[in-house]
Parts: C-alpha cells; structure tokens; sequence
C-alpha cells in the first residue's frame, strides 16, 4: 500500500507546462541572438588590432635583439600583412627557407618572402578587413582636439605600405592602420604616432547604429576621448 500510494505521489510535466518553457526557451534564444553576434563580432575585429599590436612589439623586440631593420608590410588589397627581416634595405619583409606552410597553431603562413603573414579574413573570419566607415580618426595627442579627415585604411605616407622597425627601438616613420568589421562597422586603431616607438590602440565609440558618435575631446584625463575615438592602450 505505502508503495502504492508514493508512485501515484509522484508527477510529472503536463504536455502545456513542456510546452510554455520551449516556449520561453525559444523567445530567450531570439533576444539573446543578435547580441550573442555583437559580442562575437566585436571580439573578433579587437583580438585582430589586439593582435597586430602585439606582432608589432615583437618585431621591434626583434629588430633589437637581431641589431638589423624588422618591417610589417600591408596589403589592403588582400587584406594581409607581412612580417620579417630586412638586410638589403628595400623595405620588404624577408624570412628563411624556401616555400611556404602553415604554422602550429594553424592559422598563419610561414613563408620564404616573410617570417610570418597574416590574413584576416582567414585568422578572424569574412567581415574582417583594413579601413573604416568613420571620417575622423585621432590625430597626434599634442594636437588634440585636432582630428585628420582620413579615411585611408593604412598611412604610412608614400611608397610601400609598411612600417620599418629600427635596432634603437624607433620606427622609420610615423601612421596608422585601422581595422574594421564589415558589417557592424566596429572599427580598431592601431598607432604609431611617435618615431620613438610609441604604440597605441584606439577604438571607435560608433557602429552601424549609431554611425555618428559624439565628437567630445578629452584630451588629459584617461581614457582619452578625439573625433568620437576613445584610447584603450
């Protein structure tokens, strides 16, 4: 009888109870979507400028270890950029070996024409490529609030889109290099505003909805605010 009469204790979930949770389940799924795809879109053009930041300090730690010039070179028609030595002084990356293969973590190419290249599409997904939907992008900070009306993807001034790393620690010359995801139009700088090696990251407070962020300038206190950009690094 005792046993009896637990199992008829025992209940279940009525077909309408199964029903009103897939049913909240779906509707939290829908909401949650598209920011679960901000999110990602975000991370994915910030680790590829987090990541060029990074490659540029290690080139130039190269380029005093090694006592000779290092340089990145960009191509903004492949949306790639190459990293090596440079012993005959023409300003274009030179690496070891003959051919080419992919790297251990499989994500970039050890080449003969360069020590490393990086493609971005195939490292950070399709949407992510060099350049920006933003007009302004910060000028030097001892010029502040002045902003340059550029929308150059990657200025380094003429010749060979590169930057040069030098022994001393310096770079050949001064630019920067924007990137951008295509379709949310988040948008990354990375600078190199000074000869003495200074780099800095900055990021644009706009996207595709709200493609016209404020224009406010801070320019003392942290985090440093120009032309709707705000400094991280």
């Amino acid at each position: 009888m005792l046993e009896n009469y637990i199992i008829r204790s025992k209940k279940g979930y009525s077909l309408v109870e199964l029903l009103i949770v897939m049913a909240m389940v779906g509707i939290l799924a829908v909401i949650s979507a598209p920011r679960y795809s901000d999110f990602i879109a975000r991370g994915n053009v910030r680790k590829a400028a987090n990541d060029l930041l990074q490659n540029a300090r290690l080139t130039s730690t190269m380029a005093i270890k090694e006592n000779r010039n290092y340089v990145i070179a960009f191509d903004t028609a492949t949306n790639s950029y190459s990293i090596g030595f440079d012993t005959n002084g023409d300003g274009v990356p030179e690496g070891y070996g003959v051919g080419s293969e992919i790297d251990s973590d499989g994500d970039t190419i050890l080449d003969a024409a360069a020590v490393r290249v990086v493609d971005l599409q195939t490292v950070y997904g399709s949407n992510i490529s060099f350049g920006t939907t933003a007009t302004n992008v910060p000028g030097a900070r001892e010029d502040c609030p002045a902003c340059i009306i550029n929308t150059t993807p990657v200025n380094f001034g003429g010749g060979i889109v590169r930057e040069i790393f030098l022994p001393d620690g310096s770079f050949a010359s001064t630019g920067f290099v924007i990137i951008n995801h295509s379709s949310k139009r988040y948008s990354y700088i990375v600078g190199f505003p000074s000869l003495s090696g200074k780099l800095d990251l900055w990021v644009w407070d706009g996207d595709i909805d709200n493609p016209s962020p404020s224009g406010s300038n801070e320019c003392t206190n942290p985090p440093i605010k120009q032309c709707g950009w705000t400094e991280i690094r």
